[in-house]
């Protein structure tokens, strides 16, 4: 299994819409790639937090079964329809996604049944 950290910025003024669209790849996440184990979006939350995080930051956790189902992700229909789609949402860097990512190793940990995001049920 390959995890990943990574952080978005959602253009001022349009956190709603972001968060809507993220939503959404959330859910088509889900149905249509079986070898990502976990995706969980968060939104920042300034207070609190060192160093603080801009109140326009967009966290992901997310699971895959290996590398290549990550890449598999990252290049597949789902993601880059949706990223096509939304892009215009998200602060870019030469029309590309600015986006920091780390790649992690799960070597413990788990995740309570109280964890399931109450938005989605999930």
């Amino acid at each position: 299994m390959i995890s990943i950290v990574t952080k978005w910025w959602h253009v001022e003024g349009k956190r709603e819409e972001a968060i809507t669209a993220l939503r959404e790849l959330v859910l088509q996440t889900e149905k249509y790639e079986p070898d990502t184990y976990m995706y969980c979006l968060h939104t920042s939350i300034v207070e609190g937090s060192l160093p603080p995080p801009t109140d326009n930051e967009i966290i992901f956790l997310g699971a895959w079964k290996d590398r290549q189902a990550f890449d598999d992700h990252r290049t597949g229909p789902v993601f880059t329809n949706w990223l096509e789609a939304n892009l215009d949402l998200f602060v870019q860097n030469g029309g590309s996604l600015y986006v920091s990512a780390e790649f992690a190793d799960r070597f413990a940990g788990f995740i309570r049944p109280e964890a399931v995001c109450p938005e989605t049920a999930r």
